[in-house]
C-alpha cells in the first residue's frame, strides 16, 4: 500500500467504484499554490462522492455542505492503506495542489 500515482485511463472507474465502496468517510480539502499559500477550503465534513468526468476534465469532490471542483487536472496520487485511501492528491495544470484527506467518523477527537 502507500502512496500511488493513478495513470489517467484510470480516473473516471477508480473514483465510481471507490464512491460505491467509500461507506460513511468525512472530507477537509486543502488547496496549496503560490498565490494563496496553504489554505484549508472545507474543514471536516461528510462526503457524498469522488469522481472524475473524463468529457469535460473535471474532478469532483462532493460533500454535505460543499462542492469542490477541481478543473483541468495533470496528476492524481491516492494514499491507501488496509482501511481504505486516506489521502487524494489532485494537480492542475498551474501547479495547484488539492489535498482531500477522507478519515472515518469515528476518528473524531473526542470533546
Amino acid at each position: 500500500m502507500g502512496i500511488r500515482k493513478l495513470e489517467k485511463s484510470e480516473w473516471e472507474n477508480y473514483f465510481d467504484s471507490l464512491s460505491k465502496k467509500l461507506g460513511a468517510k468525512e472530507v477537509q480539502i486543502e488547496i496549496i499554490n503560490e498565490e494563496i499559500g496553504d489554505q484549508i477550503e472545507t474543514w471536516w465534513q461528510n462526503l457524498t462522492g469522488l469522481s472524475y468526468d473524463p468529457k469535460d476534465n473535471d474532478f469532483e469532490v462532493a460533500a454535505e455542505r460543499h462542492d469542490h471542483l477541481i478543473h483541468n487536472p495533470v496528476e492524481i496520487y491516492v494514499d491507501e492503506d488496509v482501511d481504505g485511501v486516506k489521502t487524494v492528491e489532485v494537480i492542475q495544470e498551474d501547479g495547484t495542489k488539492h489535498i482531500i484527506k477522507l478519515r472515518s467518523p469515528a476518528a473524531l477527537p473526542e470533546k
